[in-house]
């Protein structure tokens, strides 16, 4: 049979000469998949490596915050215990002082059962008459504080025991510092 094409040519004489053809697309084909697969897989390693190494710097990002807040943290806690300290301590050392004067005013007032106090009291007006005048008007052991208390006028002078107790402690202010420190 003639065909306008040519003579015709039998189904498994064109599978043969077709068959090397569609062999070299097949080949191609999977060489083509293959390079596409192994692009693929660079790519999606590349990408995994880079998503790794930024989780890294991340979780570095992290510890190093919490680092630094921990640090500041434990930095702003010892802080807070050096300040309770030191108001703790000088609670302690007012505590002290009070008691220190209030044992110094007791011993003050215990100079009123001493047999030289006569002399002391003579001794604190001839200061007060000094220091304000002969007319100056005194009041000798008052009660509940002893000593002398002297006015003239506008002026007055406080020399009851508990007044120069305290003036002593304060006159010699270093040497009780020094007791707590």
């Amino acid at each position: 049979m003639t065909d306008l094409m040519g003579p015709t040519v039998g189904r498994s004489t064109l599978d043969e000469q077709l068959g090397p053809v569609r062999q070299a697309l097949v080949d191609d084909a999977t060489a083509e998949a293959e390079r596409i697969r192994a692009e693929a897989r660079e790519r999606a390693d590349a990408r995994a490596a880079e998503a790794e190494r930024e989780v890294a710097a991340e979780v570095a990002q992290v510890a190093e915050r919490q680092a630094i807040a921990s640090a500041t943290h434990a930095e702003q806690e010892r802080a807070r215990a050096r300040a309770d300290a030191h108001a703790t301590i000088l609670g302690v050392r007012e505590e002290l002082r009070r008691d220190l004067l209030d044992t110094v005013r007791s011993a003050a007032m215990q100079l009123r059962d001493d047999d030289r106090y006569p002399a002391l009291l003579d001794h604190l007006e001839a200061i007060a008459r000094d220091q304000l005048g002969a007319e100056a008007h005194l009041e000798r052991d008052p009660a509940g504080a002893g000593g002398v208390v002297a006015s003239a006028g506008a002026r007055r002078v406080d020399y009851t025991l508990p007044a120069l107790a305290e003036r002593a402690l304060r006159d010699h202010g270093d040497e009780v510092a020094s007791l707590w420190t």
